[in-house]
């Protein structure tokens, strides 16, 4: 991403154009933010949002607001590895959220109750989580510990 990044004001190679008029520059960043960073997997006709957090050591936090979402919009925040925030901004209805860390962690709460750490592996990599039901207008925290 940064490699692409630095380089959104150079000339592109055919000497017309920066690298940033192209929209596969826009596209690529986007997708690594959503994807890649906040590890966003959306299921519009569910209504359901996966998340896991993908931010390097060296970034503290990301949010996004507005994200779409079914007939929704979320807004999601990770706070590094361990901490993930979920605002519903949609109208009506609500939306089930699994929000997944990294690792098997000993512990895990719901808008600060504690819950039963529960482990999944997905292709290759273990993560604890939680699903929560947020509804429209509604945010809730989901924070792992140990």
């Amino acid at each position: 991403m940064r490699y692409v990044y630095d380089r959104a004001g150079a000339t592109h190679s055919t000497g017309r154009f920066l690298n940033g008029d192209y929209p596969e520059i826009a596209f690529t960043l986007l997708g690594q933010t959503v994807q890649g960073l906040l590890g966003v997997q959306p299921d519009a006709a569910g209504q359901a949002l996966t998340t896991a957090s993908g931010l390097p050591a060296g970034m503290g936090w990301l949010q996004l607001s507005s994200v779409p979402v079914g007939t929704g919009t979320v807004t999601l925040r990770h706070d590094g590895g361990t901490r993930s925030t979920l605002t519903d901004t949609s109208a009506a209805g609500s939306l089930t959220w699994t929000a997944r860390f990294t690792g098997a962690h000993s512990g895990i709460t719901v808008d600060g109750a504690a819950q039963t750490a529960r482990t999944v592996t997905v292709d290759g990599t273990l993560y604890t989580y939680a699903t929560v039901t947020v509804p429209a207008g509604r945010t809730s925290v989901v924070e792992v510990t140990g």
